[in-house]
């Protein structure tokens, strides 16, 4: 992705050079020239003179320093799983006749995308500038590389730059900053699932089924004699024909998977750095179930009462199958944090309205509390087809037959099934 930022008219102020070389400074200096002139000092007319004009030029420079000065930022992607790299360019233009004896550029970033000690500080938790300089002649450029590490799950915003710049002796400095940012999306870690056998609720559909549950008009497997029971629409004529007596067509049990998926940001603890490692393992459970569905071609949804890191909205994605379905999966799952948008259960009950007959339900908790276990024994004898992962250190013992299973790590994941 190629992002060019030009500098807006955000023009900060600069920093006070000192009252010898600020207004009333220079004022000053003005007045003892005059004075001087009076009493007919040359030396000392010659010496405040060459002081006003060097600060009469280098306020000129700094005020033009800027002009025509535009900066570019390039990341050669703006989505990655963790462990992968991305390239981040800068690049400033100097689009005039006047030089720039020095430009510096920073651009804030998250701390963890670089090595410890790359950054200076920022004000930002979490983030740190990177710090470029050089020089520019006219109608020139320079540029930098920085390769950043994606170590989390998340949505990071990069950004502003800010670019500096002034006179060749330093005295008055100017910055411009960008009103532009850009994002990167840290999917977030998925595991293979092995053994996972997700039961569907619907009964007919594109996967085939081991049990006999309800037959496929559209696909055929075999032919048999008929019975009395048999409709006459399913009369196999050609073989009939051919073998001289009825014949009519078995058919291939089919079921159609469609999984509705829901994490319980609530259910989690968020106190210490092993209750984070839980919730971005409910995270992880979350995202290969989607994929492990999205693998076959069938519906998925996902649905987390989260406020999102962009809009502070709850995740709410109805089951599709289109392609883009499972990117889409991925990215709110990116955009995750740790702040409840409502309570699990009254999240439950509202999306339930919503959602269609014959959708496989996965929850995925931490705490499985009395009312959120009432809430799902509710479910489970109102017909639906439920599956509850408890992921973390605390959890209950695994119950198949609630269809109930615990994850304490990726491994444990991997080997989950039925």
């Amino acid at each position: 992705m190629n992002s060019e930022t030009p500098l807006m008219n955000q023009t900060k102020l600069p920093p006070e050079p000192g009252f010898l070389l600020g207004k009333f400074g220079l004022l000053a200096v003005l007045g003892l020239l005059v004075l001087a002139a009076w009493y007919r000092q040359v030396v000392i007319v010659v010496l405040l003179g060459l002081v006003l004009a060097a600060a009469g030029l280098s306020r000129l420079w700094s005020r033009l320093s800027l002009a025509a000065v535009r900066c570019e930022r390039t990341l050669s992607e703006t989505r990655a799983f963790p462990e992968e790299e991305i390239e981040l360019k800068l690049r400033v233009l100097n689009r005039k006749l006047l030089p720039l004896p020095w430009v510096e550029v920073e651009d804030e970033i998250p701390a963890g995308f670089v090595a410890a000690g790359s950054l200076e500080p920022a004000l930002r938790p979490g983030y740190g500038k990177l710090c470029r300089a050089s020089s520019l002649l006219w109608y020139s450029g320079v540029g930098w590389k920085q390769t950043l590490k994606c170590h989390k799950r998340g949505y990071y915003r990069l950004g502003p730059v800010t670019v500096s710049s002034g006179d060749i002796f330093g005295l008055y400095p100017r910055s411009r900053e960008t009103t532009q940012t850009e994002h990167i999306i840290v999917y977030p870690r998925i595991f293979p699932l092995h053994h996972l056998d997700i039961p569907p609720l619907d009964l007919s559909g594109d996967n085939r089924a081991e049990r006999r549950i309800l037959e496929d008009p559209t696909r055929v497997v075999g032919i048999r004699d008929y019975t009395p029971h048999d409709s006459l629409r399913h009369i196999h004529w050609k073989a009939t024909a051919r073998h001289l007596s009825l014949q009519v067509k078995v058919f291939e049990p089919t079921t159609t998977l469609k999984a509705a998926i829901f994490l319980g940001v609530d259910t989690y603890n968020h106190f210490s750095p092993e209750d984070e490692t839980d919730f971005e393992l409910g995270i992880s459970t979350a995202a290969s179930i989607a994929n492990f569905v999205a693998d076959k071609a069938s519906p998925v949804g996902l649905f987390v009462n989260t406020k999102l890191a962009d809009s502070g909205q709850p995740a709410r994605l109805p089951a599709s199958s289109g392609g883009g379905q499972l990117v889409s999966v991925l990215e709110l799952l990116a955009k995750t944090t740790t702040a409840p948008s409502e309570p699990f259960e009254d999240f439950i009950k509202l999306e339930m309205r919503r959602l269609t007959w014959g959708t496989t339900l996965v929850f995925i908790v931490s705490r499985l509390a009395a009312p959120l276990s009432g809430l799902l024994d509710g479910l489970r004898e109102s017909g639906y087809k439920l599956l509850v992962f408890q992921t973390g250190r605390s959890h209950d013992e695994a119950n198949s037959e609630r269809g109930l299973y615990t994850v304490t790590d990726p491994a444990g994941l991997a080997e989950a099934g039925f």
